[in-house]
């Protein structure tokens, strides 16, 4: 009998993608509330009962999910990204740290971002799929994550164990 146990944190937000090279309606850019959820495994902690306390850990998890919140997500290569950095430029649409939590560049070899429009530049399409292991990727060192599920959509969401 394992005596570990999982801490389990949920956080959700919304976003904007498309599947840059799929012939259906996803290909044309588009929404979704996203519920990332992810569980951590530990032993408990005998002084305070947690085997990951959760606030903290949900902290920890928005510092990477925010850049995603009320965001664009694109897939290298799609033509719309030029096309949408240059208007938020020319429009003046930034995130002003004035109103918005400022937010620090991802630069990771699955996505990198450009904080200052809440733009986020990913290595593969953003599937279900693909988001479990980018969100996996980019907190790995930070949480003692076992599982990540994601989810767009009440017909659409993936999982996986690490």
């Amino acid at each position: 009998m394992s005596n570990k146990y999982r801490s389990i944190v949920t956080l959700d937000f919304q976003y904007a993608h498309r599947f840059m090279n799929w012939k259906r309606e996803a290909k044309h850019l588009h929404g979704h509330s996203g519920l990332l959820t992810l569980e951590l495994e530990n032993t408990v902690d005998p002084e305070t009962g947690f085997a990951f306390p959760c606030k903290e850990a949900q902290k920890i998890a928005w510092e990477v999910a925010d850049h995603f919140h009320h965001a664009t997500l694109f897939e290298e290569g799609d033509p719309l990204l030029e096309a949408m950095l240059s208007t938020y430029e020319k429009e003046g649409i930034i995130n002003d740290p004035a109103y918005c939590v400022p937010l620090k560049k991802i630069d990771h070899e699955l996505a990198w971002s450009y904080p200052e429009y809440r733009i986020v530049v990913t290595k593969k399409v953003s599937t279900c799929e693909n988001l479990c292991e980018l969100f996996y990727e980019l907190l790995k060192d930070k949480l003692p994550i076992k599982k990540v599920t994601f989810r767009s959509s009440l017909m659409n969401a993936a999982t996986k164990e690490f």
